[in-house]
Parts: structure tokens; C-alpha cells; sequence
């Protein structure tokens, strides 16, 4: 087996992080061994674990009956990610952490943070986001377990990136590509793509293209297709800021085109809206009123409010724009209806 313990998943389980592709087949036994832990990772840009004991041989051994359980309650928890039944996943992760701590399942608890800090950054729920991963971090330090490290850090860079802390979200994510260079783990594309988005972000666009173009031929070689798309999607940002849509458009569409086939929701979403972008950016208003509700219902479906927040902002916009008020207002009371959702969500506070 690979040192880092990731390998390449079949089609199943989890769709794809971030992340990102790696999938676990639903029909895959659970084989147990003493030598060695296999932690497989999913990704949607900011990533989420699933545990399975590999083999190195084909021998059965026996696990405590918790261990299994919380294995189980792990997979679920991936499944409902998959779902975009995000409260079902933070349920079955806490479940899953429960059994972990009683049985002092170190390794176990490291992923189950990993976990929740993950649905926690998907659900806007920053203060426990980040409690959730320092916990991930504590732990992987402690057993020195550099592929845990490595995710910590990654989702800990994804969490600044988020609370707008450009310079500190680059040093943890530097970190990872660090370590995944030294350790020849697969998922540097990953890493790279978050590296050069936020370089990206601080407008350092040559730096970012030679990094998503370093993503891109990392996640060719190793044939991850969500990372490919996401460096696809880096390049197709650039080329837009640039002015030169036409190379913006075929980088975009072939992101979609490998987020369709691999049936990535979130993708999809990231894809239909910088699509949206460049029809603005081309004049094309009415074009991107269709490309931004395509978003908005890949969104809303999903669960993801941030997602769809900023989307209803983008066609209220437009509506204005184009003297359209009765979408407008439409839109506009749409997106009442879901701030009420989201305002109970960024009150909480505390550990998971």
C-alpha cells in the first residue's frame, strides 16, 4: 500500500473536495487488518474523510464492536454529505465521535473533527468550524500522522480563506502542499487549487495561473477529475480577468463538462456561476439571468445557503438591471425567506 494511505476510489459512496476524484464503493467490504489504517478522502474544494480498514492480506480479524460502530456511523454521516442532507451528516459525525472518545480511538477522532469542521464550513458555522479542525490538528500532531496533518491544515487554510485572513489560510495551505510533496500524496492538487485561489484573491494572478497549472498537471497525473476541473475552473477565472473570454469560456465549460460526468453538485455549482460571470462581462445579461438560476437550483437543492444567498444577490441585480421588478421583487423575497434560515445558524456558538 501507498504510504499515505489515499488511493483512488470507485464510484459510490461519495461523489467527486474539495475535494477534490476520490469515491468509496457502497458495495466495498469493510476488511480489517492490524497493520495499517486507510483513510480515503472526498473532496468539494474543502474536503471530507471516510475511514475503511484496508487489508495486506485477505485474513479477517476481529475490531471492537464501537470501532466498527463508529465506522459505520462515519460512512452515514459521508453518505448524507453526499445527500446534501448536511444536519443528518453533523448528526452521524457526532455520532461517530462519541464512540470514538470512549474507546480513546485517536485516529477515529481526528477524522470525525475533520468531518464536522468540514459540514461546519459548508453550513456557515465558522466558530465551530474552526474549534472542530485546531481539535483535528491537535490530534494528527499528536500521532504524528502527516496525512492527517495535512488535511487539518488544508481544511484549516479553507477556514481562513473563508473569515477573510488571506495571509494566514496561504501559510496553513503551504504547509499542506509541503508535506503531500514530501509524503506523494495525491491530493497536492488539491491543495495547489486552494493555494492559488487565494493567491488569486490578492490579485497576484501570475503567481496563481503557474500554481493552478501545476494543480492541473498534478491531478492529471494522478487522474483525479474533481481537481482537474478545479484548476480548469482557477485558469478560466484568470483568463476572465484578463479580458480574454473566449479561452474563459472553454476552460469554464470544460469544468463543466468533467463536473457533469463525475456528478459533482458542487462543482456544478462553482461552474454555472462563473459562467454567469463571464456572460456579464460579455454583455449577455439575459444569458446569465438563465446560467444564475441554473446555480441558484443546483444550490437551493443542496442545502448550501451561502451558495444560494449569493446567487439570489447576483439575480436581483440583474433584474434591476434589465428594469425587471416583479422578479426582482420575487427574488428579493426569496431571499428574505432564506436569510431566516441562516441568521438562527450564525447565532450558535460552542463545540460540537
Amino acid at each position: 500500500m501507498k504510504k499515505s494511505g489515499v488511493r483512488s476510489l470507485k464510484k459510490g459512496i461519495i461523489e467527486d473536495k474539495k475535494l477534490r476524484s476520490w469515491e468509496v464503493k457502497k458495495s466495498q467490504p469493510l476488511n480489517f487488518s492490524t497493520s495499517q489504517l486507510l483513510i480515503d478522502m472526498f473532496t468539494v474544494y474543502f474536503l471530507l474523510l471516510t475511514v475503511l480498514y484496508g487489508c495486506v492480506s485477505s485474513k479477517k480479524i476481529e475490531m471492537p464492536k464501537a470501532q466498527a460502530k463508529a465506522i459505520e456511523f462515519n460512512q452515514r454521516g459521508v453518505n448524507a454529505v453526499e445527500a446534501g442532507d448536511y444536519e443528518r451528516a453533523l448528526i452521524e459525525f457526532k455520532k461517530s465521535l462519541s464512540l470514538n472518545t470512549s474507546i480513546d480511538n485517536q485516529k477515529g477522532m481526528a477524522v470525525n473533527f475533520l468531518n464536522l469542521g468540514r459540514v461546519y464550513l459548508l453550513t456557515d458555522r465558522f466558530n465551530k468550524a474552526g474549534m472542530a479542525l485546531r481539535r483535528a490538528m491537535e490530534t494528527g500532531a499528536a500521532l504524528n500522522d502527516q496525512f492527517l496533518i495535512s488535511e487539518a491544515n488544508a481544511s484549516l487554510g479553507r477556514y481562513y480563506d473563508l473569515m477573510g485572513n488571506n495571509k494566514e489560510a496561504a501559510d496553513y495551505l503551504e504547509s499542506a502542499v509541503s508535506i503531500d510533496r514530501k509524503e506523494g500524496h495525491h491530493t497536492i492538487g488539491n491543495r495547489l487549487n486552494m493555494l492559488a485561489t487565494i493567491y488569486k484573491e490578492d490579485n497576484r494572478m501570475e503567481e496563481a495561473e503557474k500554481i493552478f497549472n501545476d494543480a492541473l498537471k498534478a491531478s492529471k497525473d494522478y487522474g483525479i477529475e474533481i481537481d482537474t476541473a478545479d484548476s480548469l475552473r482557477g485558469l478560466g477565472d484568470i483568463s476572465l480577468t484578463r479580458g480574454d473570454y473566449k479561452r474563459a469560456r472553454e476552460l469554464y465549460e470544460n469544468a463543466l463538462s468533467i463536473d457533469k460526468k463525475i456528478g459533482n453538485a458542487t462543482q456544478i455549482y462553482f461552474d454555472l456561476f462563473s459562467l454567469g460571470k463571464l456572460s456579464i462581462a460579455e454583455g449577455n445579461n439575459q444569458k446569465a439571468v438563465e446560467l444564475f438560476l441554473r446555480a441558484y437550483s443546483v444550490a437551493d437543492n443542496r442545502g448550501n445557503y451561502r451558495q444560494a444567498l449569493k446567487t439570489l444577490d447576483k439575480l436581483i441585480e440583474l433584474f434591476s438591471i434589465m428594469g425587471d421588478e416583479t422578479n426582482a421583487k420575487t427574488y428579493s423575497f426569496k431571499r428574505e425567506r432564506l436569510l431566516q434560515k441562516v441568521r438562527p445558524l450564525e447565532q450558535e456558538e460552542g463545540m460540537p
